[in-house]
């Protein structure tokens, strides 16, 4: 890189949004067969699959999304690979890569912390499908093992489970939803990739109406998490330093305490959130996915803008269906 670009390489690689960028054009450049199935369960919307259900064959997908508040930023580029063995049934197997933003205020107090750049949790997904006229259900049970860095915050250190099930019944264009799940961690959501990541038991809902015309669709909705027992908060943004063990002080009630320790502890009032959501999905063309997300968390008194980017070339793999 020349001075004439106006950056130097020391910025670039400090900058975790201009490596975001970079490394998403480079992933689209030299990965042809992609699909539009997002990688990341969590990001599932209102309609997660299509009226016929899932296509029987090989899949491989990538999606790149993320949010940005005043608390942080967290973006993550997934891939996965998997297989539809039938219209109902299909299991896929990924990882995500994250990138992640720490405010200034966090980081004139944590100067010596890691990169906020790294790979996270290896997942696979059992996911199920039944699209019905009356009412659509999808299923998804998300199973990951703890191969991200507990340092930066990119890993609980264990092993983690969830199970979420969606329902929905259109009326024309419009289509009340319910989605609801329950694990021992907090998925994140197309809505809010959180600034931390938790370990504990947990239920999850989110209900409201997806409005769908055609190539945009619109949705609001309400949603609440609802832990029980002993919490383990595990901060994205307030990161270990890089030779530092990293290790709750002691039980705390603050729930922004992620700014300000990388791990924390407490009971259950420590991770429950609950809020509400809007967003705005746009298919210019039916091989690109394009979405703008807005949540408001109101324990955290945090308004949350995120964004989803997903391909679509999968009748590159279905060749009969051209």
């Amino acid at each position: 890189m020349n001075r004439s670009s106006g950056l130097s390489q020391r910025t670039v690689l400090s900058n975790p949004i201009l490596i975001a960028v970079m490394c998403y054009v480079v992933f689209l450049a030299f990965c042809p067969l992609l699909n539009a199935q997002s990688p990341n369960p969590a990001a599932m919307g209102p309609t997660s699959g299509s009226a016929g259900g899932f296509v029987p064959g090989w899949t491989l997908g990538a999606r790149f999304e993320g949010s940005s508040s005043s608390d942080g930023t967290v973006y993550d580029l997934g891939t996965a690979v998997g297989r539809n063995f039938t219209r109902h049934f299909g299991i896929d197997f990924g990882v995500p890569f994250y990138f992640i933003g720490t405010p200034s205020s966090t980081k004139q107090s944590n100067p010596g912390a890691a990169s906020g750049v790294g790979i996270g949790n290896i997942f696979a997904d059992l996911r199920l499908n039944y699209p019905d006229p009356f009412l659509n259900f999808a299923s998804a049970i998300h199973l990951t093992a703890p191969t991200g860095d507990t340092g930066k915050g990119l890993s609980t250190g264990h092993a983690t489970w969830n199970f979420a099930n969606h329902v929905d019944h259109a009326f024309g264009d419009f289509s009340p939803f319910l989605d609801a799940t329950v694990g021992n961690t907090i998925l994140d959501t197309r809505y809010f990739h959180r600034p931390f990541i938790s370990f504990g038991s947990n239920a999850g809902f989110d209900g409201g109406l997806e409005y769908d015309p055609g190539q945009f669709s619109f949705t609001v909705a309400a949603y609440a998490v609802a832990p029980w027992g002993n919490q383990t908060m595990i901060s994205r943004v307030f990161r270990c330093g890089k030779s530092s063990h990293c290790s709750a002080s002691g039980p705390t009630t603050n729930r922004k305490n992620y700014k300000n320790a990388s791990v924390s502890t407490g009971g259950s009032d420590l991770v429950r959130d609950n809020g509400f959501n809007a967003g705005i999905d746009f298919k210019p063309a039916s091989h690109l996915d394009l979405e703008f997300d807005y949540s408001r968390s109101i324990p955290l008194q945090l308004n949350i803008f995120s964004f989803g980017v997903g391909v679509d070339l999968s009748w590159l793999l279905h060749p009969s269906a051209r």
